[in-house]
């Protein structure tokens, strides 16, 4: 659960509001600067051929989010999904899985703080589908 120090740093960083640095406290300062420079939410494309029917040039398009936000306290939360156009050998595997669903995973890291194995594994998995991504949209507001 967010603190109110946390909260109200997230409105006036999604508000936008002016402040001057000299009014607020360098702590307060730093917190939103980061807020501001950080938190949004990132949009990538990968297209990729895959095999079907004995044949390898069938185009398939995935597409990435990746959701970061700075909440204030050394706390960073980020979102990370993925979905693909189409059902293909490489996006879907049995009944377990289809690409066409969304993958989401959401996870909350603290600075200075570890955390556990399970989580960093996971952690891995969701970041690691970004490492295909040619170009980024950049960033939606």
């Amino acid at each position: 659960m967010l603190s109110m120090r946390s909260l109200c740093l997230l409105k006036v960083s999604s508000l936008r509001l002016s402040f001057k640095e000299d009014e607020v406290t360098y702590t307060l300062v730093t917190e939103l600067k980061k807020m501001l420079l950080f938190n949004g939410n990132f949009f990538g494309q990968e297209e990729y051929v895959y095999f079907a029917g004995w044949v390898w040039d069938n185009k398939a398009l995935k597409e990435h989010v990746l959701t970061i936000q700075y909440q204030g306290d050394g706390t960073w939360a980020f979102g990370i999904c993925h979905v693909c156009d189409r059902c293909t050998d490489r996006t879907c595997y049995g009944n377990k899985h289809c690409g066409k669903r969304p993958e989401r995973l959401q996870f909350v890291l603290h600075e200075k703080q570890t955390c556990d194995r399970p989580a960093v594994f996971e952690i891995m998995r969701g970041l690691g589908m970004f490492s295909y991504i040619t170009e980024w949209n950049g960033k939606i507001h």
